[in-house]
């Protein structure tokens, strides 16, 4: 049984080799490894070929799972049958981690993905045989594929992963909030590093994740050596392992990102400043480290949490609301959507798997909605 006094689940980073590892459960008073989930999180990490932040974030949420199906003594099969009240704890339950929502209410979109961590679980006890049909059929329904008519399963419960703003999601940084950021950042780096997540709708891991040999800011007509695009300035998003601070680019393929010329001189003012910096050398990593106040030497590539943070202290010393880095890249989107970017031409430019991931950024604003009703309006009355 589990006691309140000790700990019960946690989760632990397993490195597999010097640039592999993933994350799995511990539980009991003993801490021992979960099989069941450790055998899901290895067969997302190695047969799924998904990333190890992926790893992470299903551990965490299949640690809660499992810990309450601990605290009420139940089977898989038992909590198949009962996931609605998992999830009524999940919504109710303050959030302990460190931050500033630490002790509120999760927001509507919270149980979403822990949803599909369990969902995915369950399939993938299904498929080793190791839950009886009644567990399966308390989860999933067969219904017509939409695209397909092939009979797949369908999850029963269902919920949003991207609820309307009223729902609690921030809203994208606006034009002006996004030119606030830049014009209080005090180094050319961090310059640069706001504009990529902002024009160029980068990812806080592909911004750490890139190497100064992934940028070819080329001119038009020219092309990089080994590289055939000849479009312009443009970067190389590659997925990798074994990121010195554990960061992760999702991309499933290499995708090219068109550079804007804006982008392209804050580079090129980085790349000077580099130079500053007392043993940097060449560069590698395309963003690293100054020189500490404490001595440390500099030119240690930077991870997300150090890009969160300094948006976040942007965002504060500018006097606006606190904004995170994927609302940049949801600006890029939604002005996109604004503009009627083609649907197909929006997923390349997100590197998006799937179109429908882009619904997210259509969210036309007051003035627009109010704009084509008084269009119609004018069409069916004539103009005033």
């Amino acid at each position: 049984m589990f006691t309140a006094d000790r700990p019960t689940a946690e989760i632990l980073r397993v490195k597999v080799t010097h640039t592999l590892a993933y994350w799995t459960v511990l539980a009991g008073l003993t801490l021992t490894v979960v099989e069941d989930v450790d055998g899901f999180l290895c067969h997302l990490r190695f047969g799924r070929a998904r990333a190890k932040s992926t790893t992470k974030t299903y551990a965490g949420h299949l640690k809660r799972f499992h810990a309450w199906c601990g605290e009420h003594d139940m089977s898989r099969e038992h909590a198949a049958a009962e996931l609605s009240h998992c999830l009524m704890k999940l919504r109710t339950t303050p959030r302990l981690t460190r931050g500033r929502s630490r002790g509120q209410l999760p927001q509507d979109s919270m149980p979403a993905p822990a949803l599909a961590a369990i969902h995915g679980f369950y399939l993938h006890l299904a498929d080793l045989r190791r839950i009886n049909a009644k567990a399966v059929d308390a989860l999933f329904v067969t219904a017509p594929h939409p695209a397909t008519g092939k009979l797949v399963l369908e999850p029963r419960i269902r919920l949003d992963p991207q609820p309307s703003h009223a729902s609690g999601r921030a809203p994208p940084a606006s034009h002006e909030e996004f030119a606030a950021l830049l014009r209080t950042t005090k180094t050319a780096r961090d310059r640069c590093v706001g504009a990529l997540l902002g024009a160029c709708a980068l990812r806080v891991g592909q911004v750490v994740g890139l190497l100064h040999e992934d940028i070819h800011l080329v001119a038009a007509g020219s092309t990089a050596p080994g590289c055939p695009y000849s479009l312009g300035p443009h970067l190389h998003l590659k997925k990798r392992d074994g990121h010195p601070r554990g960061a992760a680019n999702k991309n499933r393929s290499t995708a090219v990102v068109p550079v804007p010329g804006p982008v392209v001189m804050l580079y090129a003012d980085w790349m000077r400043e580099h130079l500053t910096i007392p043993g940097a050398g060449k560069p590698i990593w395309a963003f690293v480290s100054f020189r500490g106040p404490t001595g440390e030497p500099g030119g240690q590539v930077l991870g997300t949490r150090r890009v969160q943070d300094l948006v976040s202290v942007l965002a504060r010393d500018a006097g606006i609301r606190h904004i995170h880095p994927h609302m940049l890249r949801h600006t890029f989107g939604e002005t996109a959507a604004d503009l009627d970017v083609a649907c197909d031409v929006l997923q390349r430019l997100l590197g998006h798997r799937d179109v429908a991931s882009q619904n997210v950024y259509h969210n036309p604003s007051d003035a627009r909605v109010a704009r084509a009703a008084q269009a119609v309006n004018d069409k069916i009355f004539g103009p005033a």
